[in-house]
């Protein structure tokens, strides 16, 4: 069967790869410094030489979730209860929530931080960076309307979780650029044990201890050199189709996000 998506895949592919190369000979664009990459720990390769700020550390699990890193909700998401959808922001303590694995599970701790625009352009910046996934872009109506998250915080996908800073691609998810606003506030829920919670209508996960086990496989690229040969390995799949899970989660994404924007 003729993949009729190989030949923009394949183009697609090559511009993303350029871009990844001249991050780097340029010193490295600020996508390449805050590393929204992932890895398949499926197919191991050589390990990168640039890893993004969740890929690793004392006191890290696998999914990169490390002290300081926010895998959070903004204000007003709404997060399924077991007595329908509730804004993050009004939930507490002993509230119970949706969760794939456990039904429902009752709120152990809910925190909120508020994210400020730093740097001298003064922008959105690192891993609490705000995400946004548009209506429907990781499947029919998932999310069921828009949904920010900071980009460490990982949505499930075809039985994985990943950051969702990590599949940003521009079109059906993309960097919030939050405009006229200086300050935004998250939330995180932690629950007994990791879980996926409802948030809009799409899988995210609650809160995963930095020691704790993950309820899902996670997947990572570990850096710009991983994310570069999945790029090469995309680019030519329409004549030899050797890629890996993220490569084919990450490539359906972006399919189905231009297939939205066409279809709007």
């Amino acid at each position: 069967m003729r993949d009729k998506a190989g030949p923009d895949r394949t183009r697609r592919s090559l511009i993303k790869a350029a871009a990844l190369i001249a991050g780097v000979v340029a010193g490295g664009s600020a996508r390449a410094q805050e590393g929204y990459y992932v890895e398949d720990p499926t197919n191991p390769g050589p390990g990168p030489t640039d890893k993004p700020p969740w890929a690793g550390g004392p006191g890290c699990n696998p999914n990169g979730n490390c002290p300081g890193n926010r895998p959070c909700f903004l204000r007003g998401t709404l997060i399924l209860t077991d007595t329908g959808y509730r804004p993050v922001d009004t939930l507490g303590e002993g509230d119970r929530v949706s969760a794939r694995f456990a039904s429902f599970a009752s709120i152990e701790r809910i925190e909120s931080f508020t994210l400020e625009r730093s740097g001298p352009r003064r922008e959105w910046l690192g891993h609490s960076r705000p995400v946004t996934v548009r209506r429907g872009a990781l499947g029919e109506d998932s999310p069921h309307r828009d949904l920010c998250l900071t980009a460490s915080h990982a949505v499930f996908v075809d039985g994985f979780l990943m950051p969702v800073g990590q599949l940003v691609n521009g079109t059906s998810i993309v960097l919030e650029p939050a405009e006229g606003r200086d300050t935004l506030d998250f939330f995180h829920i932690a629950l007994e044990r990791h879980d996926l919670l409802d948030a809009e209508g799409a899988p995210c996960e609650s809160l995963l201890d930095p020691l704790g086990e993950s309820c899902v496989p996670m997947l990572s690229f570990g850096g710009g050199h991983g994310e570069l040969r999945s790029r090469l390995r995309s680019a030519v799949a329409a004549v030899i189709d050797r890629r890996h899970s993220i490569d084919l989660i990450r490539d359906a994404i972006e399919e189905r996000g231009l297939a939205l924007v066409r279809a709007a």
